[in-house]
């Protein structure tokens, strides 16, 4: 019956891994497998100012299953693969994968809360990827196999050298740099406050979703005959070391800290202006969005993935007709009039004002208090602008620039949203998770665990006799 068990198919860790494959191989396919394509990023994101938009709540689901690039998909599915299928035994299927959405979803709410810490930008730039998810597996992981090792290796040329290191060790340093990355602003746009929250999530949610029963049968099964993709020493005592519960408790009391500051209000990003624009260009609908913290209209635009939609915003911003402080709570119509607009292109490190053609054929719009497109629809014709550089007589850089013809069909409502709301009410529930995996780690981990933690930290490993 032990061996059975400990040979039994992880089917829902495989099934998550072929789902999250399927995906990117649909989402990247435009793009020959090697990145997600832009439409996909930006109707699947998650971006936190939508938190605040109940119709918008899926991209919290979808977002787990896209994938940068190549290299994201790959590792993420590896380190699911690796814990995922122990954490899977332990559970049994349908629970394992609870946790496994569940921990994703927490994973969103902490990068919302903590989002005040990156900016504006932050709350308004899409977020995608498994890893929030993957990471509360993770976090079940080092409550239920604390002491199980990884095998670790650096090639140093001639001599490559391994080191069999505790579990226990290698996540909980993990999950601390995940913490100092997100604090110190040294992450990027990585998004390690979903990582910590995922982590989080996979500590707290343990002891309810775990059959306690299935627990304690695998304890007696593990002693016997242990699952052949464990690699461990004997257990010298159960749960978590002592030094390893305080490391842990400090770094989620740093994160309880800072949930408890963002929930009291005083960390205020202000507002932004958060816009759904729904278009027809080529024949093609097109839904996409645009978060903007006035006056910054126009980086805004500018860091938009899809082509399509940053052509017609900067046309529309170029045009005074998304932003003028002087149309402040006015309606205008405008009707086959054309105009000339400037467009600023970046081109390696220069910048270049183009001036490009654009009929309004129709434009109805009302403004708000600040000036900014509240509702607006229409149909312009203008040119997409293409600059390339190129060498001229005397081996001079030349400027090349193209046009070419497009037309949309639009529609776009926009509303305020005040971040602090929305990041008070997920700080809310981010400290309360927090408090719930102190606890779980403080009073509840040797009720949870398998292999408990062994004396030594790490061993050299020379690899197994045959």
């Amino acid at each position: 019956m032990g061996a059975a068990a400990s040979k039994k198919t992880p089917i829902f860790t495989i099934a998550i891994i072929a789902v999250n494959i399927v995906v990117y191989a649909v989402t990247s396919f435009e793009n020959l497998f090697i990145q997600v394509g832009n439409y996909w990023v930006s109707m699947g994101g998650y971006i936190p100012a939508l938190l605040a938009e109940p119709p918008q709540w899926y991209r919290i689901f979808t977002s787990m299953f896209l994938h940068a690039d190549i290299f994201h998909i790959l590792f993420n599915m590896y380190f699911l693969y690796l814990f995922g299928r122990a954490v899977e035994e332990a559970l049994g299927g349908g629970r394992f994968l609870a946790l496994y959405l569940a921990s994703g979803v927490a994973a969103s709410i902490f990068h919302t809360a903590f989002s005040f810490i990156g900016g504006s930008t932050a709350y308004v730039t899409p977020a995608i990827g498994a890893s929030g998810a993957i990471s509360g597996v993770l976090g079940a992981y080092l409550l239920l196999y604390p002491g199980t090792s990884l095998i670790m290796g650096w090639w140093f040329f001639p001599f490559p050298f391994f080191i069999r290191l505790k579990a226990a060790y290698y996540l909980i340093f993990w999950f601390a740099a995940q913490v100092f990355y997100g604090y110190a602003q040294a992450a990027g746009s990585t998004a390690v406050f979903a990582h910590a929250g995922g982590f989080i999530a996979g500590m707290a949610l343990l002891p309810l979703v775990v059959n306690r029963e299935r627990i304690l049968q695998l304890k007696m099964v593990s002693r016997i005959n242990p699952p052949y993709y464990l690699v461990f020493a004997p257990a010298r005592r159960e749960g978590l070391g002592r030094s390893a519960k305080i490391v842990v408790a400090l770094i989620l009391a740093s994160l309880l800290a800072g949930a408890a500051y963002a929930s009291t209000g005083f960390a205020d990003p202000g507002a932004i202006k958060s816009a759904s624009i729904q278009y027809t260009c080529g024949g093609i609908p097109y839904v996409d969005y645009l978060g903007v913290q006035l006056p910054d209209v126009e980086s805004a635009v500018q860091d938009i993935s899809l082509d399509t939609t940053r052509i017609l915003l900067n046309r529309l911003y170029a045009s005074g007709l998304l932003y003028d402080v002087a149309k402040a709570d006015k309606q205008i119509t405008i009707a086959g009039e054309t105009l000339e607009v400037p467009v600023r292109i970046q081109v390696g490190g220069r910048i270049t004002v183009v001036d490009v053609n654009m009929t309004v054929n129709y434009f109805s719009g009302a403004y708000d208090g600040d000036g900014f497109l509240r509702h607006g629809e229409g149909n312009i014709a203008t040119q997409a602008v293409s600059v390339q550089l190129a060498y001229g007589p005397g081996y001079r850089l030349y400027q090349m620039i193209n046009y070419e013809p497009i037309t949309y069909e639009f529609s776009m409502s926009a509303q305020t949203v005040e971040l602090a709301g929305i990041t008070q009410y997920s700080a809310l529930a981010s400290l309360a998770a927090s408090a719930a995996a102190i606890a779980v780690v403080l009073k509840k981990d040797r009720d949870l665990t398998l292999v408990g933690e062994e004396t030594e930290v790490y061993r050299p490993y020379f690899g197994t006799p045959i």
